[in-house]
C-alpha cells in the first residue's frame, strides 16, 4: 500500500460528474413539474386581481340605436338573406 492515495481520483472524478449529471437532471425536472406551473399560477392569480380591481374603474355607456343605425342592421340583414337565398339556389342547401 505504500505509494497508492487513500483516495482514489478517478472514481471521485466519475462520481463527481456522474452526480453533477443527476443534478442538472433533477433540477431541470423539478423545474417543469413545479416551478414553472406555480410561477404561471401565481401570474394568473396576480392578472385576475389586477383586473378584480380595474373593473369597479369602467365606465359602461348605453345607447339607443338611432335611425341611421336601425337601418343599416335592416341592410345587413336583408344582405344575408339574399346571400342564403343564392347560396340555396346555386347548391341547393
Amino acid at each position: 500500500m505504500v505509494g497508492k492515495s487513500i483516495f482514489n481520483t478517478n472514481k471521485w472524478y466519475r462520481y463527481s460528474f456522474a452526480s453533477f449529471i443527476a443534478w442538472i437532471f433533477m433540477s431541470f425536472i423539478v423545474g417543469w413539474l413545479f416551478l414553472i406551473p406555480i410561477v404561471v399560477a401565481g401570474l394568473l392569480v396576480y392578472g385576475y386581481i389586477v383586473y378584480i380591481k380595474e373593473r369597479k374603474d369602467r365606465i359602461t355607456v348605453a345607447i339607443k340605436p338611432t335611425e341611421a343605425m336601425k337601418a343599416l342592421a335592416r341592410r345587413e340583414a336583408e344582405l344575408e338573406r339574399e346571400k342564403k337565398r343564392i347560396l340555396f339556389e346555386e347548391f341547393g342547401r
